[in-house]
């Protein structure tokens, strides 16, 4: 993976076709994965989008990569808090910024696209409104309980959150709670749910090109 002055390493892969108002589409992997395996969907989305994929934070007990500290996975609910993602949540901030400013990208047509633990991070980078994405595309995760008790959240980002019927490692129930969370802060969110498991499908990622056409001027 090519060094940068960032630090978490990255995939790019520019715009195949030439168009004044392509999207910049940022992936988040999920756990005990890396860059290149979200990486990988690049050739099933649109031509005209730019994409970069991020590494995660932190080695993985489980090998490769993930953007949480440790808690218990056990009880998930009683032992998450924000001290397991405020590192990641700095370096992100900082470095999706960084990207728009070097890249040279419209803030206005950003979009987050995060899966399992990335979708996770894209909640909480969004809504956190720190950066200020155009969109988020929440794959098959969890969705952050601390952002309850939040005091003020960004409200201006729109949200396509996606779940297989079938995932074997998180129930669709997840997004179904984030997606009425965001619903109850008057904030727009579709709710796609699939026939899948814990993976994500061509017809999900034709869904995904559609959602993010619509909501830009790519025409």
């Amino acid at each position: 993976m090519p060094q940068t002055p960032y630090p978490l390493p990255y995939l790019e892969r520019l715009p195949r076709e030439a168009n004044a108002h392509a999207p910049l589409v940022i992936l988040l992997h999920g756990r005990a994965a890396k860059a290149e395996t979200i990486f990988s969907i690049e050739g099933m989305l649109d031509p005209r989008f730019h994409i970069i994929s991020i590494r995660a934070t932190y080695s993985s007990a489980k090998g490769e990569y993930e953007w949480f500290l440790p808690y218990d996975y056990d009880h998930p609910l009683e032992s998450f808090s924000e001290e397991h993602f405020v590192e990641s949540e700095a370096i992100l901030t900082a470095m999706i910024s960084g990207l728009i400013e070097e890249k040279q990208s419209d803030p206005q047509s950003m979009f987050l696209m995060g899966f399992s633990q990335g979708a996770a991070m894209s909640y909480i980078l969004s809504l956190r409104g720190r950066i200020k994405p155009k969109g988020v595309i929440a794959m098959s995760g969890f969705f952050p309980r601390p952002i309850e008790s939040w005091k003020e959240i960004n409200t201006s980002t729109a949200f396509l959150i996606t779940h297989g019927a079938n995932d074997e490692i998180l129930p669709a129930t997840e997004s179904i709670i984030a997606h009425n969370f965001l619903l109850s802060k008057g904030i727009s969110s579709e709710y796609y749910e699939y026939n899948g498991r814990h993976k994500m499908t061509p017809p999900l990622l034709e869904h995904i090109n559609n959602w993010i056409r619509s909501h830009t001027a790519i025409g």
